[in-house]
């Protein structure tokens, strides 16, 4: 459990969605708490439906018993299991792709329909994963066989386009509390991170100005704080810095920054953007580069915390903190990995995906799971606004998939040649 996870918990178990996470969370919480209070039930349903998924991928290429036996193995492979192992958005929106992989390769119509609510699915669990699902809807759905390749790819094109809406359209309906989540972050980070890579300092009053109805609370060496206390690690520091705090806006709860405040920071955003276009790029680059641990440290947002930060909140829900002597065994065992291999570092998997794509341009399904990867990854760089590392999970498991797809089919030509 983190942040997220028990901000979904709060806000299913008081019946108020707020639409600073996809409130479609707060659906599955509700059930599964309802059913067995606490977490296991979710951790349980994103687990086999994740392995399920994976061993009838596998099944494609393997008998059985080997399917199984690669199902698990990626699964336990611990840049994976970091992840799916905590009680994340992204964990079911990983489980929905991979089913949805599984039946948009079906030869029967009412399958490829059912992998393309599986899409569904996974775009609402996850704001982003239109990034992903393009490439497989695209390649992967057929309305039927024998169409020209015009008409096939429009048909997909426009089932994305709905898929995608429709996700959306489902939060939207069952938001309760619409925070204006993009206002009290993203927006004021890019601002931030935009001012932040200018060559020059501006003048107080400029940015005053630039900034005008957004609440700034600094009015003196407004710059010189800007480039003190922006990090392309995360946006965090510019709202809840003990002393250098920008701005004062929620970013969680159900009250949302005042409209007259939201609109002021759109048109800020608007403003420095397309002012200082090449520094805003600047700051995007930097921010993806943190994400995929390019120049960085190993391993960077992997959840390696043994103890949670404010113990009694999960006492006072009826959760347990304790931590047993396998699980702290596992933690150092995973550390030990961050540490001291490249398994988490996420920009060795895009160098993968992308070398292998030449390797695969003729095979559809692996193109469309490389590519779906890759799709996902290329999100970060207008969205992103922290170095998580689970922001990149679906592209390891999309490239170490595709890897060992590709490696058993090319083993496999290669005997035959032979004889």
């Amino acid at each position: 459990m983190t942040q997220d996870s028990y901000d979904h918990m709060r806000e299913a178990r008081e019946g108020i969605y707020s639409d600073a996470h996809p409130p479609i969370v707060n659906v599955l919480w509700k059930i599964c708490d309802t059913i067995i209070a606490g977490q296991v039930l979710i951790l349980i349903l994103q687990v086999t439906v994740f392995l399920g998924g994976l061993y009838l991928l596998f099944r494609k290429t393997f008998e059985p018993v080997k399917a199984a036996w690669w199902a698990g193995a990626l699964l336990v492979f611990p840049p994976s299991l970091t992840v799916m192992g905590v009680i994340w958005k992204d964990c079911m929106m990983a489980a929905l792709l991979v089913v949805g992989v599984f039946a948009l390769l079906s030869e029967k119509r009412s399958h490829k329909l059912w992998g393309l609510a599986a899409m569904l699915g996974a775009t609402a669990f996850r704001y982003n994963a239109f990034g992903g699902t393009f490439p497989l809807i695209l390649l992967l759905f057929e309305w039927k066989p024998g169409l020209h390749w015009l008409k096939r790819y429009a048909i997909a094109a426009v089932a994305w386009v709905g898929v995608t809406l429709a996700a959306f359209g489902i939060n939207g309906a069952i938001t309760d509390k619409p925070m204006y989540y993009w206002n009290s972050s993203l927006a004021l980070y890019d601002i931030v991170g935009t001012y932040a890579y200018l060559d020059e300092d501006l003048p107080d009053e400029q940015i005053k100005s630039d900034l005008a109805g957004t609440e700034l609370l600094i009015d003196k060496n407004i710059h010189a704080l800007i480039r003190d206390v922006y990090t392309p690690v995360t946006f965090y520091p510019i709202l809840n810095d003990p002393k250098r705090t920008m701005w004062n806006v929620p970013i969680n709860g159900y009250v949302p920054a005042p409209e007259a405040q939201r609109d002021s920071i759109s048109r800020a955003w608007k403003h420095v953007i397309t002012s200082h276009f090449g520094a805003y790029l600047k700051h995007r680059i930097s921010v993806t580069a943190e994400a995929l641990g390019i120049g960085g440290p190993r391993g960077v947002g992997v959840p390696v915390k043994r103890e949670y930060r404010w113990p009694q909140y999960p006492k006072d829900q009826g959760l347990h903190t304790g931590v047993s002597p396998v699980q702290k065994k596992m933690t150092r065992a995973l550390q030990w990995i961050v540490r001291h291999t490249p398994l988490f570092v996420p920009w060795l998997y895009l160098l993968l995906a992308c070398l292998i794509l030449p390797l695969i341009i003729r095979q559809r399904d692996l193109l469309a799971i490389v590519l779906s990867g890759i799709g996902m990854e290329a999100t970060l760089l207008p969205l992103v606004h922290s170095n998580d590392y689970r922001y990149s999970h679906w592209m390891v498991i999309t490239t170490t998939l595709g890897i060992i797809v590709l490696v058993t089919r090319r083993y496999r030509a290669a005997r035959l040649r032979t004889g």
